[in-house]
């Protein structure tokens, strides 16, 4: 179906209460790990910075995944949300 510029789309009030769970719930897991990470830089630096994972320093490694983690959460929202046709 087209829609002109000026049109609005209505959904159900269910759908999007739907779509805003399952955001708060993704939200929230990314959080978690960022603030772990935060935590990690924060109170644990040393034992951070001289860790490693396969040769790579864990703040590279940890970054990186929060980085693949964000793509993977927008992906997973999306096809969460993808409504039938």
């Amino acid at each position: 179906m087209h829609h002109t510029a000026n049109e609005v789309e209505h959904e159900p009030e269910s759908v999007i209460q739907r779509r805003q769970r399952i955001g708060l719930v993704l939200l929230t897991i990314f959080s978690l790990a960022y603030g772990g990470f935060i935590g990690l830089c924060t109170f644990a630096y040393t034992w951070i910075s001289e860790t490693s994972v396969a040769g790579v320093p864990l703040t590279v490694a940890y970054g990186v995944g929060l980085i693949a983690m964000s793509i993977a959460v927008a992906m997973i929202y999306g096809l969460m949300n993808r409504e039938a046709k």
